[in-house]
């Protein structure tokens, strides 16, 4: 069972269950964790960027899904709220030097240095860029 490694108090709480127990309910379901979970559980792909994404993932998703179904469990996702200021500026400072990192390593692929460019592929580990308008400004 995945845990948070950064909340030891929630970790403590854990406990085993048989599945039956949760039949015919609805469960809520933190979203960015399980998404977080979802992509580490990625195999370490160095040309994720390169591929243009996550690779896989919806199939896995859909899993949980039909899972959850046979269950008789209905997952509710709660996603989180408004950011909190200044984090709209830290993502776009992320989302670009992940597409400078990108740039770099298809630079290196197209002047002929395959190996180096895997090898930047490799180190963007931004897994997914959300493109914002005001990118560039």
């Amino acid at each position: 069972m995945p845990t948070l490694i950064e909340d030891t108090y929630i970790n403590l709480q854990v406990a085993n269950h048989p599945l039956s127990d949760l039949e015919n309910t609805a469960i809520a379901v933190d979203a960015t964790y399980y998404l977080h979970v979802q992509l580490d559980s990625q195999p370490s792909e160095p040309l994720l960027s390169a591929l243009g994404g996550v690779t896989g993932i919806q199939s896995r998703i859909e899993h949980d899904l039909d899972q959850w179904s046979a269950h008789k469990v209905v997952p509710f996702f709660i996603f989180d709220g408004q950011n909190l200021k200044g984090q709209d500026e830290v993502n776009i400072r992320r989302a670009q030097e992940g597409i400078a990192q990108t740039d770099r390593a298809w630079e290196q692929y197209f002047n002929g240095r395959a190996d180096a460019a895997v090898q930047s592929f490799g180190l963007n580990t931004s897994m997914c860029i959300l493109l914002d308008p005001r990118i560039g400004e």
